[in-house]
């Protein structure tokens, strides 16, 4: 057993640890990066138009896929636990099973996308400046494009269920680095919007087929096949997904449709405001803290398939404790210096309210305090509840905000609201994973 800070891991966790930590790691830092010069080269290069077209058409799969069940989340945590208890006919079965159901999504993608090109004139006022055949091919490019990032879930479950997580995320972490520096560059030498198109498109099929390939080398015990598929298996994790789509609902609701009430009421530069505060004081820190609840998932998994609940006890309370020192240091770190950072962010543009960041942050923290404490329970596929009460509470104070706006109140007032919810929710989640948590001890 080796004692790394304040966790206890066995030398093969603390190796495995480290590769995936630092994988996510590099993924995250990516991000950042291209979050911070991507839009303004593209601006540069391709001009505010062209951007803003191209922003529209990547958009277009994401919200096509908005029935997208996640089922080779739940297949994978299925899988990982298998594993560990060395079942590994039932790992195949819910292997085979995760992917007929991710082809019945591109079946459901499929008939989206071709109602879509059935329907729409493509009379938007968003192509008025664009030939009608070119953002034609340009669409179908895309969309095309978007059946192997739905296939590539499965390649990816295939190879992470036993540990392998940084492999799929170098492999989409490189791809993505190359599709917006090639983005970039063919804009120095072509005109049309076809051509950062066909990049996208081949860029698509060679992170696949690397996929594929590691899949190949590193698959164990499973087979890309339908043989097993049966109704009882696809049935369970149809059920397990129904998690992960809630999830999806709540956070849909209490972002997405959040900005849109905003816009109903107010102008764009308030709505720019809330959403330029959220990105850097909500949405970064998520995405950090996330590194570290992605890994300890895997490893909460394996050990209740082992049923290895002396690495649980060790480790769990451990895991909340040091996100709770980063939350701190996050909080006091935003709200000393928080504000001069984000006005050099935005040069200056918005009017800074010191309230919208106390709130703001404070969201953030009940949201990473939620999602480290449940990550014992997502890690066993066993958060419905919970996450059900989330996603009617994010509904509820959408609800109540839209009518609060109507009469008057302002958008701090409706933060409250979403504040308060978010408690709740940490509440409710609270008492499901330590309940879980003391049902895994006392086994």
């Amino acid at each position: 057993m080796i004692k790394a800070n304040i966790f206890n891991f066995t030398s093969a966790q603390f190796i495995r640890i480290k590769k995936n930590f630092i994988s996510l790691l590099s993924n995250f830092t990516s991000k950042i990066f291209l979050q911070i010069f991507f839009p303004s080269l593209m601006i540069i290069v391709w001009g505010v138009e062209s951007f803003g077209i191209w922003i529209f058409v990547t958009a277009l799969p994401s919200t096509f896929t908005f029935l997208n069940l996640h089922f080779s989340y739940a297949a994978r945590i299925e899988m990982t636990m298998n594993y560990a208890k060395k079942n590994f006919k039932l790992l195949n079965l819910n292997f085979q099973n995760g992917f007929g159901l991710v082809i019945m999504n591109m079946v459901i993608y499929t008939i989206l996308c071709l109602s879509f090109f059935l329907i729409s004139d493509f009379k938007l006022e968003i192509f008025k400046n664009i030939n009608i055949n070119e953002i034609k091919i340009v669409l179908l490019l895309i969309l095309i494009s978007f059946y192997f990032s739905i296939f590539d879930s499965i390649l990816s479950t295939g190879i992470c269920y036993w540990g392998k997580i940084n492999i799929p995320t170098y492999i989409k972490t490189i791809a993505d680095l190359s599709l917006k520096i090639l983005i970039i560059l063919s804009g120095l030498f072509f005109d049309s919007l076809i051509y950062p198109a066909i990049i996208y498109f081949v860029v698509s099929i060679i992170r696949t087929s690397v996929l594929y390939y590691y899949f190949l080398v590193n698959k164990k015990h499973v087979e890309l096949s339908v043989k097993l598929i049966n109704k009882k298996t696809s049935f369970k994790l149809f059920k397990l997904s129904l998690s992960f789509y809630a999830e999806t609902i709540s956070a849909i609701v209490k972002h997405n449709l959040f900005v849109v009430i905003l816009g109903i009421f107010y102008s764009a530069e308030v709505v720019g405001l809330i959403s330029t505060s959220k990105t850097l004081f909500y949405f970064l820190p998520i995405a950090f803290v996330g590194i570290f609840n992605h890994v300890g998932i895997y490893e909460y998994s394996e050990a209740i398939g082992r049923k290895a609940s002396s690495l649980i006890k060790k480790n769990y309370f451990r895991h909340i404790f040091l996100i709770l020192v980063l939350l701190i240091i996050f909080t006091l770190f935003s709200l000393t210096i928080g504000g001069k950072i984000y006005n050099l962010w935005t040069n200056y543009v918005y009017d800074f309210n010191f309230v919208l960041l106390i709130l703001i942050v404070l969201n953030a923290v009940f949201y990473l305090l939620q999602s480290t404490i449940s990550s014992i329970l997502k890690s066993a596929n066993n958060f419905f509840k919970p996450v059900l009460y989330e996603t009617i509470l994010s509904i509820i104070a959408l609800i109540i905000s839209y009518f609060c706006l109507r009469n008057g109140y302002d958008y701090i007032y409706i933060l409250k609201i979403f504040l308060i919810a978010s408690l709740t929710s940490l509440i409710i989640y609270s008492y499901y994973s330590f309940k879980f948590y003391n049902n895994i001890i006392r086994k």
